[in-house]
């Protein structure tokens, strides 16, 4: 379980920020839709290798 929280945390980061930019931008329809579909699977690969990537560094 323990190795799944940086792309749960990825998730959530994503999510924020769609609902954000939806907001701001006022979108509808399909291309909310597809900012809700990309953001949170895009925010957890990210966040997950960046975590991956930081041990190694050390």
């Amino acid at each position: 379980m323990k190795d799944y929280l940086p792309y749960a945390a990825g998730v959530l980061a994503g999510l924020l920020v769609a609902f954000l930019m939806s907001g701001l931008l006022a979108l509808t329809e399909t291309p909310q839709l597809i900012l809700f579909a990309l953001l949170p699977a895009v925010g957890g690969v990210l966040v997950e290798r960046v975590c991956r990537r930081r041990p190694n560094n050390s």
